[in-house]
């Protein structure tokens, strides 16, 4: 964002340009699917907890962005800009978009997210003796995206694998409460 600023570059001739580069989103993450087909007998054993870990981290997102809504007496536009920080920037984007939210900002925000899920997870797992290779994949897919997910590669296939379905249904999981979530906030004003 700073180099379309200071450079005076037009949003929609960069996102042109960079289209080449958003093609290939969707190659990429279908190849995150390979280490959690590896790891399904592991995903079968433990679903009951997946889920749960992954809902949660839904939940809390949402209690946090509303929280932060109130307190800081967030516009609407803003609540929906904000709402989807917690997904891939596609699905932010689309999220957003529909909710009347600043695209550029959720982009902006998404990417800071998911930058600071994967710097500050190692503190945090050792802060809190987090040693589950599930638990912190789940995590880092869940609040950091695919971002988190790419860092959870970084420490093994089963974090890999934990953070694929967790990036994958947070997303979808996202995309289905963010307009509840976004008018449960919008009605606390």
């Amino acid at each position: 964002m700073i180099i379309l600023i200071v450079f005076k570059i037009d949003y929609h001739r960069y996102k042109t340009g960079a289209s080449f580069i958003t093609f290939l989103i969707g190659p990429a993450t279908v190849s995150l699917a390979v280490p959690l087909y590896q790891n399904l007998e592991l995903l079968k054993k433990n679903w009951k907890i997946v889920l749960l870990t992954i809902f949660s981290g839904v939940i809390v997102h949402a209690l946090v962005i509303g929280v932060l809504a109130v307190i800081l007496r967030l516009s609407d536009a803003m609540v929906a800009t904000v709402v989807p920080k917690s997904v891939t920037t596609a699905i932010a984007l689309d999220i957003s978009k529909g909710l009347s939210g600043i695209e550029n900002l959720t982009v902006a925000i998404v990417i800071i997210t998911g930058i600071l899920g994967a710097v500050v997870s190692p503190f945090i797992f050792k802060v809190f003796k987090i040693n589950s290779p599930i638990a912190q994949g789940l995590s880092l897919g869940s609040a950091a995206h695919a971002v988190g997910t790419s860092r959870a590669a970084e420490l093994g296939e089963v974090h890999a694998s934990m953070a694929t379905l967790s990036l994958i249904i947070t997303g979808i999981t996202t995309v289905i409460i963010s307009p509840l979530v976004y008018n449960i906030i919008v009605s606390l004003f």
